[in-house]
């Protein structure tokens, strides 16, 4: 199963995190830049495993929309 739901996606690590560590994450109308592969001007949603795609899983997340192939704006 998952936690993911649209009230508690508060937005996408800066970087590779440890279960149990701290890090960065890039919050509502920020930049991530630590992305790859993605489409400028495409709507991704976060999928239950923690992964982004162009199609919604279940339930329908909006991560944000990619700026480049690297960089995503995080949905506000």
């Amino acid at each position: 199963g998952t936690t993911l739901t649209t009230e508690n996606y508060i937005g996408i690590a800066a970087e590779a995190i440890s279960n149990g560590a701290t890090g960065k994450i890039s919050i509502a109308t920020g930049i991530n830049e630590g992305q790859t592969g993605l489409t400028t001007g495409q709507k991704y949603y976060v999928q239950n495993n923690g992964s982004l795609a162009t199609t919604a899983g279940s339930p329908s997340v909006v991560a944000g929309t990619a700026i480049s192939s690297t960089k995503i704006i995080v949905k506000g």
